[in-house]
């Protein structure tokens, strides 16, 4: 067992030559077998597993790729990288939003919350000129999103006004369980797409190779997701770490697009797209639900040890 679990470690950690081999040759190889080949072809079959096998060490090896980042960013090895640090240390702002997470978090709120309303505005202008229901529910999803993004905007300058460290952290657990309530509205617009996404065969659809560019960002911020939920969970700002787990849901519906967009790109068969379609919308729905369920949780069972610490007079 224990030589099992070394080999195994070994696959999923391997040396980074091999993950930059497997992705080089995996990924062009799934594209072109998707685009010319059969799925029962015996090059297709090789080049799932090896694509397979590159994106699960990607996603594996995602945290120590990120840490590597972080150490080139703020060492010392690449002369263009520290002459580009220095030039964003001179301003206040550039320097903070190298420098402070929490700031980059903030700023990440910030605009996406911009983004979320010309979503809007966009989605639901063309659902009226074209009176298209699906181009509506996918409005009252962002819209969802935005409204989510300007509570947690309107609460986190609240807390940052607070100077009572125990009053600060009762508000933004009570915002953090506010987010969680909202969840379950998002996952009801969320359930709108889906549904019609299933039933109607509405999909997401890419021209073109920008489709696997679009593969690439979707994994990219669904990995980067995971790993900020991860982080901003040890730290003390419950309001930002609500926006990362937003975040996660988001990118959580993203993939599912991503898959849409798939079958109706190399799709052949309508039975297994629906089936798969079902699947993956009921899973997507089943996480944002455990979501929203576990940041109320978590957010009650905090209020009460603050609220049992301000009954004992504590600062």
């Amino acid at each position: 067992m224990k030589k099992f679990k070394e080999i195994l470690l070994k696959l999923i950690f391997p040396p980074v030559k091999v993950i930059v081999i497997s992705s080089i040759i995996g990924f062009p190889m799934v594209i072109l077998s998707l685009i010319y080949l059969s799925a029962i072809n015996p090059v297709s079959c090789i080049s799932y597993i090896i694509s397979a096998y590159a994106l699960t060490v990607l996603c594996a090896n995602f945290p120590k790729a990120k840490r590597r980042c972080h150490e080139l960013i703020h060492g010392d090895e690449v002369k263009i990288i520290v002459s580009f640090r220095n030039f964003m240390n001179r301003y206040k702002y550039t320097s903070m939003y190298l420098n402070d997470k929490e700031f980059r978090a903030k700023f990440s709120l910030y605009t996406g919350f911009g983004i979320n309303c010309f979503y809007v505005l966009f989605k639901c202008g063309t659902g009226i000129m074209f009176r298209s229901v699906w181009l509506w529910a996918t409005g009252i999803y962002y819209l969802v999103i935005a409204s989510i993004r300007f509570m947690l905007l309107r609460n986190i300058r609240i807390t940052d006004k607070s100077s009572h460290s125990l009053k600060r952290k009762i508000h933004e657990q009570k915002s953090y369980r506010k987010c969680g309530i909202m969840m379950f509205l998002l996952n009801l617009a969320m359930s709108g797409m889906i549904i019609q996404m299933i039933w109607q065969n509405r999909s997401y659809e890419y021209k073109g190779y920008i489709i696997y560019i679009s593969a690439m960002y979707t994994f990219y911020c669904f990995i980067s997701s995971i790993s900020n939920v991860i982080s901003f969970a040890k730290r003390d700002n419950a309001i930002l770490s609500a926006t990362k787990n937003l975040n996660l849901a988001g990118a959580v519906m993203s993939m599912f697009a991503l898959q849409t967009a798939m079958f109706s790109a190399f799709g052949n068969g309508d039975r297994l797209q629906k089936k798969m379609n079902t699947i993956t919308g009921t899973a997507v729905c089943i996480i944002v639900m455990c979501m929203a369920v576990f940041m109320i949780v978590r957010a009650d069972k905090n209020l009460k040890q603050l609220e049992r610490s301000v009954r004992n007079g504590e600062q």
